[in-house]
């Protein structure tokens, strides 16, 4: 665990939300996850839905998001990726943070809620997709899509420059979703590379591999081309 000097204000704010996490703890739910493979310190069950309640309350701050990315806990961390000041928090600090994304939960929320929206954002989201780490690929991948959506064509470059890269990631069945997100909403949202990215998920629909032909079907559909 990392130690953090005294801050009354924020210490206040960690032990009022980890009294909310504690009265809205499901043992049940937290054993389905659990059972889902979902690797945490610890986990309350708590939905995403009150965890983005509990998120409202408070400012972004990115004092208090990273003293709730290390206490290692489910629904902490999640809380970590919704009240960072975004475009504050530095590529040294998320790198750091990388570290810790050890599951497609987190993955996803650390795309959606922190990277799919912050700026200037390519330098790390480009090592992230090159990462040996797969669940840190993972979260590169569903960033870029939601970068396409919520930020702009700002990571059109990037995008067409690993095509390659791209179609060779998919054939693992571990994050071909997370490849058709973000090639789909490439495509989706700039117009020059939606002829690339359907030409790639026709190739997919003929491959023999189950996974590559229902992600290149969604592409498709997305694409409106199906």
């Amino acid at each position: 665990m990392k130690f953090f000097a005294f801050d009354e204000n924020i210490d206040r704010q960690m032990k009022m939300i980890q009294i909310r996490i504690r009265q809205l703890m499901n043992g049940e739910v937290a054993g389905q996850l659990a059972t889902a493979g979902l690797s945490y310190q610890k986990m309350y069950g708590v939905s995403l839905v009150h965890l983005r309640q509990i998120s409202q309350q408070y400012k972004p701050c990115n004092e208090l998001a990273e003293r709730l990315w290390y206490r290692n806990i489910r629904e902490m961390m999640i809380l970590a990726t919704m009240v960072a000041q975004r475009d504050e928090l530095s590529d040294e600090k998320l790198n750091e943070w990388s570290e810790s994304i050890t599951n497609i939960e987190l993955a996803e929320q650390m795309a959606f809620n922190l990277l799919g929206k912050r700026g200037n954002s390519d330098g790390v989201l480009e090592k992230w997709l090159l990462s040996p780490k797969l669940y840190v690929r993972y979260t590169a991948l569903m960033a870029i899509g939601w970068q396409f959506r919520f930020v702009g064509p700002v990571l059109s470059n990037l995008v067409g420059n690993q095509i390659d890269t791209l179609d060779a990631m998919g054939h693992d069945k571990r994050i071909v979703k997370a490849v058709a997100h973000c090639l789909k909403m490439a495509g989706r949202f700039n117009t020059e590379l939606k002829t690339p990215v359907e030409k790639l998920a026709r190739d997919w629909v003929q491959k023999s591999e189950v996974h590559l032909k229902a992600a290149g079907e969604e592409m498709l559909f997305e694409l409106g081309s199906y």
